[in-house]
């Protein structure tokens, strides 16, 4: 399942990482670390380290990624 968001103006200037863990609760830090490091998530379509500042209108995929309230996997 792929999920593509578009960042609002109120969120630009912050870390990816941070991001994530706003409009994902209770994701891992680790979680969002690993699939930044091995690619999984992307943005512009590019992979980025999670110290990326994002930008108004930023389109981050965060594909391949099963979140459920309880459990948090990677495929």
């Amino acid at each position: 399942m792929k999920k593509s968001y578009s960042v609002e103006k109120t969120f630009s200037g912050m870390r990816i990482d941070r991001w994530i863990r706003n409009i994902i609760k209770k994701i891992p830090q680790s979680l969002i670390e690993k699939n930044l490091r091995k690619g999984k998530i992307k943005l512009n379509g590019k992979k980025v380290k999670s110290s990326y500042k994002i930008k108004n209108d930023d389109e981050i995929l965060l594909p391949g990624l099963i979140i459920n309230n309880k459990n948090f996997m990677s495929k």
